[in-house]
């Protein structure tokens, strides 16, 4: 019996290894608008949120993440894009870096304390938070502006 568990373990080992690799990059239809899921440095994360079809598929699967950032501005909370964004361990360690994140954009990220910083227009803010690995957090960005 203990000779089957061995190859069963190796079997299922390289199954697993097979499914992650097959996960690096893949395509999520979102009615109009074409989101990818791609591994960034260490992290799986996933951006999108431009287009009602698109920010009601965010907010559908929101759950399933970890970490989730909203970036917006303005009185009028405009959702915006082309945010630069660094996420970083306690001791600097890059977990996630876009240069054109948002609205929203979620990170899989393991349990432990991070540091998120964005840009927007020239304007920086930076968030600290700590994820415990049993349920996700919401993490906004806002920079103030006049309405249009």
């Amino acid at each position: 019996m203990r000779l089957m568990r061995a190859p069963r373990r190796a079997l299922l080992g390289g199954l697993s290894t097979v499914a992650l690799l097959a996960m690096t990059s893949f395509p999520v239809q979102a009615q109009d608008e074409l989101i990818i899921v791609e591994p960034a440095l260490a992290t799986m994360y996933l951006n999108g949120g431009v287009g009602e079809g698109s920010e009601q598929y965010m907010r559908k699967i929101a759950k399933d993440w970890s970490l989730r950032m909203i970036f917006s501005e303005r009185k009028d909370n405009e959702f915006v894009a082309d945010v630069t964004l660094l996420v970083t361990d306690t001791h600097g360690v890059p977990y996630l870096q876009l240069n054109d994140a948002g609205p929203m954009t979620y990170a899989m990220l393991p349990a432990g304390k991070y540091r998120i910083t964005a840009r927007f227009k020239g304007r920086s803010e930076t968030r600290e938070v700590t994820l415990d690995g049993k349920t996700g957090r919401d993490v906004y960005f806002h920079w103030k502006g006049d309405a249009k």
